[in-house]
């Protein structure tokens, strides 16, 4: 709690993982791997300074992160990207629900 770690993030289309590069040969070791469809990303825009200006929040139930971007730019575009993407995943999720409790209904 309260540790500042630096992670590079890489956004799948169901999934966020987490990782930092390791420092002897220059590979990325994953720390965690974060389902969409459970994920919630909230702009840190409640506070004034420069540091909000670029940092969000990404909550999770199994980890939550404040991360700053390079700008505000930079933030506004991976809150846009990760936004769309977990609205895509739950899309997907819920089209996948529909057809299962559909064959169900077939089934009997």
């Amino acid at each position: 709690v309260g540790r500042r770690t630096n992670y590079r993030f890489f956004l799948f289309s169901d999934m966020l993982v987490y990782a930092h590069k390791s420092s002897s040969r220059g590979d990325y070791k994953i720390h965690g791997e974060l389902p969409l469809h459970l994920m919630k990303v909230v702009d840190d825009n409640g506070s004034v300074g420069k540091k909000q200006m670029k940092s969000f929040f990404i909550h999770h139930p199994h980890k939550s992160f404040l991360l700053s971007a390079a700008g505000p730019e930079m933030k506004k575009s991976w809150i846009n990207d990760i936004t769309l993407a977990i609205n895509n995943e739950l899309g997907r999720k819920a089209r996948v629900e529909g057809a299962r409790l559909a064959s169900m209904s077939v089934d009997r």
